[in-house]
């Protein structure tokens, strides 16, 4: 996460090339070459593939992002450019948690869902290896139905929570949009 205001980095994404260099840069996962980056520009600008880009295309992208658009972003804090090896990515904080909007809502940990079925697991398991009264009803194979059944029931709720509310990913993928 970075330290910008909120009026600080929309005034930085309100530029649609720097948006793009950041949804680029995130779908790599990886430092990608000035190049690259300005030839994956200009085909998103130009409705075209990649290997489509002329020359004359990606150097006017080249330019602006040489210029403009990454020392404005590696001010920001927000990506980490190499003018050696002409060589730009996100900066590690970025690439894991991305912006405000992306953070997952500190209300819905789904950890406490979890750890809550294990501790219910282990009472019940020892429970029946204890041989403590009422537990003695439960055999080995209707524990492992019950754990098994209701971590999936968890799995499945937590990947339709997701679902309905979209990942870091999509939220990436909603700065070209």
């Amino acid at each position: 996460m970075t330290t910008l205001s909120k009026d600080e980095l929309f005034r930085i994404l309100s530029n649609s090339r720097r948006r793009q260099i950041l949804y680029f840069l995130h779908r790599a996962g990886e430092a990608i070459s000035l190049k690259q980056l300005a030839a994956m520009v200009a085909a998103r600008e130009n409705g075209t593939a990649v290997e489509d880009v002329t020359d004359e295309e990606r150097q006017r992208v080249y330019i602006s992002l040489y210029q403009t658009h990454l020392p404005k972003l590696e001010s920001a804090g927000l990506v980490d450019y190499d003018d050696e090896e002409r060589s730009v990515e996100l900066v590690p904080n970025v690439a894991k948690r991305g912006f405000f909007w992306m953070q997952p809502d500190a209300r819905e940990s789904w950890s406490r869902y979890y750890a809550l079925l294990g501790a219910l697991s282990w009472v019940l398991i020892l429970g029946v290896w204890a041989g403590l009264p009422g537990f003695a009803l439960v055999s080995w194979s209707a524990i492992a139905v019950f754990v098994s059944a209701a971590l999936l029931a968890l799995v499945f709720a937590q990947y339709l929570s997701e679902r309905r509310e979209g990942t870091s990913a999509d939220a990436f993928e909603a700065l070209v949009e």
